[in-house]
C-alpha cells in the first residue's frame, strides 16, 4: 500500500511538473510573439502600401565604408527624382567634392575629381563595390528604405518571429534540406550549403533564380521593412539592409540610419549611412558633365 501511494504521489509529482513547464513555455511563447498571424497575401499587401513614397528627395548623409584592408569615411549629397535619376556628390573629410555620380535607370556615370577620370557604362563597377548584382531600382530601394528585391508576384511565406513578421520566399524541400544559416566577417546572416548531395539535386530541377531567397523582417503597426536580405546561393552571394531610426518627414517614415552588408566567396563590405537633412517633393537639377580633359577610368 504504501509503495502504490508512493509511486502514485510520484507520478503527479512529475505530472506537475510537466504541466507547469508546459504552462511557462507556452506563457513565453505568447510573451515572445505576441502576433495575430497575417497571411502571405494580407502582409505583403500591407507591406506594399506602406512603401516610401516621393516624387523627388534632397538629403546629405554621413557614410562609413568597411572592407577587408580599406577604410573610410565621406559625406554625400543626394538628389533623387523616383524612378527617373540618383545624382550625388561625394566629399570627404577635407571638404571638397571629389566625386559626382549620376545614375539612371540604363546607365551609371561618374568622374573621380582627383584622379581626372570618369566612367560611363552599366552598373558592372558598382557591382563589384557592393558585391552584388546592383540595379538603379536596388540603389533607390535601398536610399529610401524600402524592401529591395520584393516581388508581389513572387510565392512567399508569412510568418511571426518574435516582435517582427517575416515574408520569406517559398522554397523547395530538398534545398531547405540543404542549406543552413552561416555568417561572415561583418555578421552578415548567409545561407550556406550543408548537404552537397541534396543541393546538386535541387539545382538539377531549379534555375538559378529559384536559388535566390529573400526574407524580409517586417516590424507591426506601420509594417515597414526593417531588413532586406537576400541570398544566392547558386554563386555564394548575400546581400542584407537593415533599416532603423524611422523618422517621418513630411508624413511618410523614412529610416535616418541604414546598414548595408555584403558578401561573397572571396570579399565582405559593410556600409553605414545616416541622413542629416531631408527634403521631399521639391523642384531640383542634376548638374553633370565629363570634362574634356578627364580621361576613362581603369
Amino acid at each position: 500500500m504504501g509503495n502504490k501511494f508512493a509511486f502514485r504521489c510520484t507520478w503527479l509529482l512529475f505530472a506537475a511538473i510537466l504541466i507547469a513547464a508546459s504552462g511557462c513555455r507556452t506563457k513565453r511563447v505568447l510573451e515572445k510573439s505576441p502576433l495575430v498571424p497575417l497571411g502571405e497575401n494580407a502582409l505583403m499587401e500591407l507591406v506594399q502600401a506602406h512603401t516610401f513614397d516621393f516624387y523627388t528627395l534632397n538629403g546629405k548623409m554621413a557614410v562609413r565604408a568597411q572592407s577587408p584592408g580599406q577604410n573610410g569615411s565621406f559625406k554625400i549629397n543626394l538628389r533623387m527624382a523616383s524612378d527617373s535619376v540618383i545624382w550625388m556628390s561625394i566629399t570627404p573629410a577635407l571638404g571638397i567634392e571629389a566625386a559626382r555620380v549620376l545614375l539612371r535607370p540604363d546607365s551609371l556615370k561618374f568622374i573621380d575629381k582627383l584622379n581626372n577620370t570618369y566612367y560611363r557604362g552599366g552598373f558592372d563597377l558598382l557591382d563589384s563595390m557592393i558585391n552584388y548584382y546592383a540595379e538603379y531600382s536596388l540603389v533607390q530601394n535601398i536610399l529610401t528604405g524600402n524592401p529591395i528585391q520584393i516581388d508581389p508576384d513572387e510565392k512567399y511565406v508569412a510568418s511571426v518571429d518574435g516582435l517582427n513578421y517575416m515574408l520569406t520566399t517559398k522554397t523547395g524541400r530538398k534545398l531547405r534540406k540543404s542549406i543552413e544559416v552561416t555568417e561572415d566577417l561583418y555578421g552578415v546572416p548567409a545561407l550556406g550549403v550543408v548537404k552537397q548531395r541534396k543541393y546538386r539535386k535541387a539545382k538539377e530541377k531549379y534555375d538559378d533564380s529559384d536559388l535566390i531567397i529573400k526574407r524580409y523582417t517586417v516590424r507591426p503597426g506601420d509594417f515597414k521593412v526593417v531588413r532586406s536580405q537576400v541570398d544566392d546561393i547558386a554563386f555564394g552571394r548575400s546581400l542584407q539592409v537593415d533599416y532603423d531610426d524611422f523618422r517621418e518627414t513630411e508624413g511618410r517614415l523614412l529610416p535616418m540610419k541604414i546598414t548595408i552588408r555584403a558578401s561573397a566567396p572571396d570579399q565582405s563590405a559593410k556600409f553605414e549611412l545616416s541622413y542629416s537633412r531631408i527634403r521631399l517633393d521639391e523642384q531640383q537639377t542634376y548638374p553633370f558633365k565629363i570634362p574634356a580633359k578627364y580621361t576613362p577610368f581603369r
